[in-house]
């Protein structure tokens, strides 16, 4: 099946029915079928495992596969390409997962025995291919999360565990629309950023001192699309965010612009590493991003519903 992500970037998947399904559900809404063909970039999941001779007169080596703004994702860091494969460009490991990375041309093949972690890393190799295609255009990404009002994107950057995300949710519930709960893909130019989001899992806490579970948008909006934004939409206000415990007053103040800019492009991510030597180049010396207005908004971890009540009177002010 042929799919087209974020309106240009075309991709086919090949493999059991419950990958392609699984695949759709992950991307969407950003997802639409296209008709197949063999110009396109193509990744194939194949539940088994190599042929042990393509491994057999191999030289090996470490590579980087992914570099987390977080810290290290724990299947994902680091891998092990062959050397002199028979047959393929390149044959790359996931030591971590399992999975095997046979790239011929423009055709990656996924190779795992487990259903589950081959279908993450086949995921993976469609997100570095949106990110770098995005990349070679002159697009960043930042590690921020998002919601829509009045037809803009509000961003919210802050560390890991700042409340990005539950200020995010909460904006939602309060009537906002989302664009992203981590990662923005920012297109800069002489009008202005614009923005779109990632369409990668929200975590969430059912419940006061239950653990974060992962869920997909399509589950969380229950297939609503209108509830989630899908073009470019310009970033006009940037909000810190800084969750602190229940005794924590709620504030919502501005920022110095100028600090505030400094913030934001803290959050650029550096270009993803091009280990399926596929990837186009990225452009040299991308537009940073930049917003009009910049607010600090503090509050206790249980306090994120009032929270964005204030910050709304405040965009709205």
């Amino acid at each position: 099946m042929g799919l087209r992500l974020y309106d240009w970037c075309e991709v086919v998947l090949d493999g059991p029915n419950t990958f392609v399904d699984a695949a759709i559900r992950y991307l969407w809404p950003q997802a639409r079928p296209v008709p197949a063909h063999d110009a396109l970039p193509q990744v194939r999941l194949v539940l088994g495992r190599i042929e042990p001779g393509l491994v057999a007169g191999a030289s090996r080596r470490r590579v980087t596969l992914y570099s987390s703004p977080d810290g290290r994702v724990p299947d994902y860091n680091e891998g092990v390409e062959y050397t002199g494969a028979p047959g393929v460009d390149r044959l790359v490991l996931n030591p971590h997962t399992g999975s095997h990375f046979l790239v011929t041309g423009h055709r990656v093949c996924v190779v795992n025995s487990e259903f589950e972690a081959g279908m993450r890393d086949a995921l993976r190799v469609i997100k570095q291919l949106v990110t770098t295609a995005f990349e070679a255009v002159g697009v960043v990404t930042v590690h921020a999360s998002a919601f829509a009002v009045g037809g803009e994107a509000v961003a919210v950057a802050g560390r890991a565990g700042a409340g990005k995300t539950s200020t995010v949710l909460a904006a939602v519930a309060n009537g906002a629309r989302m664009v992203a709960n981590d990662k923005l893909y920012a297109c800069t130019d002489t009008g202005g950023t614009h923005v779109r989001g990632w369409t990668d899992p929200i975590r969430v806490i059912d419940a006061p001192g239950h653990p974060k579970r992962s869920t997909t948008l399509a589950v969380y909006f229950a297939g609503d699309a209108d509830r989630v934004v899908e073009d470019p939409l310009p970033l006009r206000t940037v909000v810190l965010a800084r969750v602190g415990t229940p005794s924590v007053p709620v504030r919502c103040e501005e920022l110095d612009r100028a600090a505030g800019l400094r913030e934001l492009r803290r959050e650029v991510l550096p270009p993803r590493v091009r280990w399926l030597g596929t990837e186009p180049s990225p452009a040299s010396d991308p537009a940073p991003p930049t917003a009009d207005r910049f607010l600090s908004l503090t509050y206790g971890y249980r306090d994120a519903s009032q929270a964005v009540d204030l910050l709304m009177r405040r965009l709205h002010a």
